[in-house]
């Protein structure tokens, strides 16, 4: 069955918009690819091994989408070549890629010095260099670079001051290890206020003492050396070493360098400080667990006694059974003890008797002879007060 005109126009439209699509893909913006070329120049690539024509799709090219003239293109922004073999220099050109946020060519044989025109990628976050052959001192704009969150420059061959250490307020990883810089650590540390790494083991000309860091940062260290979490942080450690005293913490297997000299290993010290505070909290649960039992039995006690305390003052006192005596004659309870004789009443005159016992006459003792009566009550069983009721 044939499609009518207007279905046939629909479809064909769609396609024709499909294949509109597939070609307008953005692509990588001229400048970029010029500088991208440079830099693989000078990582010592041959033709061979130069970008493409669509050099976002070769390996260790990232590239995002922005708007430049109303209009998308692609830009480079983060170039990862991680153990590669790569020889030769860091292009100047590398300046140009001014949306570049992540440059790591760790593990690399690459020389020469960092390029000045480093500082012109603004928005450069990640700077990793770390076991290269660099050499020279370190750009002193680079502190310019305030996106930074981790600068890794350690097993190089870097040398002058950390003068270029001036401000990072977002700088989270700072590794220096492994390298030859020389001079006093800059006070201007401690205003990197998120700072959670750091290592300047292996510079042997190094000059302490450190900088008193900020609060934040010593507790974050302990309890992350405490519960040995991945990245490990350090510890600083100062070593005397002739007249000048050298700054060393524990550093990763993979920054020791071929020329750098092993820094002594604190972790020792923190090793022994996790185990004391590990034996303090189980005497701190210890002692918590005998305070509350005894607090647990002495509030037992006092709530006895005031329950028997209060269960005293509501049922009242119990009646006093002894004897009374409300006679002004009798003085002494004394004087009436042959009562409590069984064969007291015995001997006594009967001169009444009555519905609720018998009345005696008896002569009071140490009286004079005065006579009084006295009644024996006798109460009626239960069962029969309860009949005569």
């Amino acid at each position: 069955m044939a499609l009518s005109p207007p279905k046939s126009h629909f479809f064909l439209f769609c396609f024709l918009t499909l294949i509109f699509l597939v070609k307008s893909r953005p692509s990588l913006l001229s400048s970029d690819f010029d500088a991208l070329l440079l830099v693989h120049k000078g990582f010592g690539l041959g033709l061979g091994r130069a970008p493409e024509r669509n050099p976002c799709d070769s390996s260790g090219v990232f590239c995002e989408r922005r708007i430049v003239n109303s209009s998308y293109v692609l830009r480079v922004t983060r170039l990862v070549f991680e153990s590669q073999q790569l020889k030769g220099r860091l292009s100047p050109a590398i300046g140009q890629l001014s949306e570049l946020k992540e440059l790591s060519l760790p593990n690399n044989l690459l020389v020469d010095q960092i390029p000045a025109q480093i500082v012109d990628c603004q928005k450069l976050e990640v700077l990793n260099l770390g076991n290269n052959r660099f050499s020279g001192n370190i750009p002193s704009g680079l502190s310019s670079l305030i996106r930074l969150r981790v600068l890794d420059l350690s097993a190089n061959r870097f040398t002058g001051n950390l003068k270029f250490l001036k401000y990072f307020p977002n700088l989270e990883k700072l590794n220096l290890a492994d390298n030859m810089f020389a001079g006093k650590v800059p006070v201007s540390l401690r205003s990197f206020r998120n700072l959670r790494f750091i290592n300047l083991s292996g510079n042997g000309l190094l000059e302490g003492p450190l900088p008193l860091m900020h609060n934040d940062l010593d507790q974050y260290l302990s309890s992350e050396l405490a519960e040995e979490r991945i990245p490990k942080r350090y510890v600083f450690a100062e070593v005397t070493q002739g007249k000048n005293q050298s700054l060393s913490a524990v550093p990763p297997a993979s920054s020791q360098g071929s020329n750098g000299a092993a820094a002594p290993s604190p972790m020792a010290v923190p090793s022994h400080k996790h185990k004391k505070n590990d034996k303090r909290k189980i005497l701190g649960w210890v002692l918590g667990f005998l305070a509350g039992g005894l607090a647990g039995i002495v509030s037992g006690m006092v709530f006895s006694m005031l329950s028997k305390l209060l269960l005293f003052l509501i049922r009242g006192r119990g009646k006093d059974t002894s004897l009374k005596i409300f006679s002004p004659l009798i003085k002494k309870p004394e004087d009436l003890a042959f009562l409590e004789r069984e064969d007291g009443l015995a001997s006594l005159d009967v001169i009444g008797r009555g519905g609720c016992g018998e009345v005696f006459k008896a002569v009071l003792p140490g009286s004079n002879g005065k006579e009084i009566a006295i009644k024996k009550i006798i109460q009626p069983p239960r069962r029969d007060a309860h009949r005569r009721r």
